[in-house]
């Protein structure tokens, strides 16, 4: 539930985000390699259908 509209929140799916790696000329420096220092999180992704306020939730 929506805890500011109070309306059952709608499923957008799970979503992968990345974190870590080099950035900038760094990370062009090192190309594919810069993949290997970057970590994958992984949360579901709730919205509610009144006023759009999206929630994450992080998976286990």
């Amino acid at each position: 539930m929506c805890q500011r509209c109070n309306v059952a929140l709608e499923d957008l799916g799970e979503y992968n985000f990345r974190t870590g790696g080099a950035t900038g000329v760094g990370g062009m420096l090192l190309g594919g390699w810069n993949q290997l220092a970057e970590g994958k999180v992984t949360f579901d992704l709730k919205i509610c259908p009144s006023c759009r306020h999206v929630d994450f939730y992080l998976r286990s």
